[in-house]
């Protein structure tokens, strides 16, 4: 017989089959709406978001929001299905049933579920936007919901979000080189890969050639958890480097990107240079010259060169 009350304790196991008969709710998805019952379930699994090299869900450091990550496996996420029940459950009249994935049900090969408490969306930030890859590897956009405690909840020191929650304001600072870089779901021997170490190579060879230490920013923006890392920064002359392993017309084009999202969150606004492993062509240079970018490029002979904006 379908309940519609709810006596699983916290901190306790329900498998999903369990679950079915007491409360309703399909089997296998990471969010269930009940039509038996005024409940959206909600199931946390972080190894498979790891799995894909990413992993939002959990609690945040002060353990007051429970992050999860929305459903939809390919592409951009969309706010339908599972995504709007949790979105629109107080409309609804439905609470929010957390569980997350530990060990398996004996005698069989279905994972086991704790009941971690009941749960609604922020009412003054319910949901924020992140980058994470999809099953095919392409990089999308995926919703993190912000998830308010409603009494009692369940602890674990493994259920902590590696992530963090969403900052407040932005955050700029100024780091080592040799300070984490900026994450890009890539695997080593990607293409990816090899791009960013001809890149910090170059990076290398630059400073070796001028003899000068230099910096780096690490920017977090307001609203997002991850904080962008930008290449070169020689805080004497205040002038900020992107380096590229490639003078293509896509790689200088993302490049200026790059410099301009970094620049409007630096203060003072600092000059902007490109970073090549060798000379542009002209068209791209003019291109640099109306954005107002210098270019540094290698010389098999004379170590590197510069162009200003303002050479002609």
């Amino acid at each position: 017989m379908i309940s519609d009350g709810w006596n699983t304790p916290v901190g306790g196991f329900l498998g999903r089959d369990e679950r079915m008969v007491q409360y309703g709710g399909a089997k296998y998805g990471g969010i269930e709406p009940s039509r038996q019952s005024p409940n959206v379930f909600v199931y946390s699994d972080p190894a498979r978001g790891e799995a894909f090299g990413y992993n939002f869900d959990g609690w945040n450091e002060s353990r007051t929001v429970f992050l999860y990550t929305g459903e939809g496996r390919t592409g951009d996420q969309q706010m339908r299905d599972g995504n709007r029940a949790i979105l629109e459950h107080r409309r609804k009249g439905r609470a929010l049933r957390v569980f997350v994935a530990e060990g398996i049900i004996p005698g069989t090969s279905q994972k086991n579920h704790r009941y971690i408490g009941k749960f609604e969306v922020d009412r003054e930030q319910p949901y924020f936007s992140e980058e994470a890859p999809d099953e095919e590897n392409e990089i999308r956009t995926v919703f993190v919901f912000r998830l308010r405690p409603l009494g009692e909840t369940f602890h674990r020191d493994t259920d902590q979000s590696s992530s963090g929650d969403v900052r407040l304001i932005t955050e700029s600072v100024l780091v080592s080189l040799e300070a984490h870089v900026s994450q890009t779901f890539e695997n080593p021997g990607t293409k990816a890969a090899a791009a960013v170490r001809r890149e910090s190579e170059l990076c290398a060879r630059y400073a070796s050639h001028l003899g000068r230490s230099f910096q780096r920013w690490k920017i977090t923006p307001a609203g997002e958890t991850r904080s962008l890392f930008t290449d070169l920064y020689d805080q004497e002359e205040n002038e900020l480097y992107e380096a590229k392993g490639t003078a293509t017309r896509d790689a200088v084009r993302q490049s200026i990107g790059q410099l301009l999202d970094y620049q409007r969150h630096i203060t003072p606004k600092p000059s902007l240079t490109l970073l090549l492993p060798h000379r542009p062509s002209d068209d791209l240079v003019d291109l640099l010259r109306n954005v107002g970018i210098s270019c540094v490029y290698e010389e098999p002979e004379s170590g590197f060169s510069r162009i200003s904006p303002t050479t002609r």
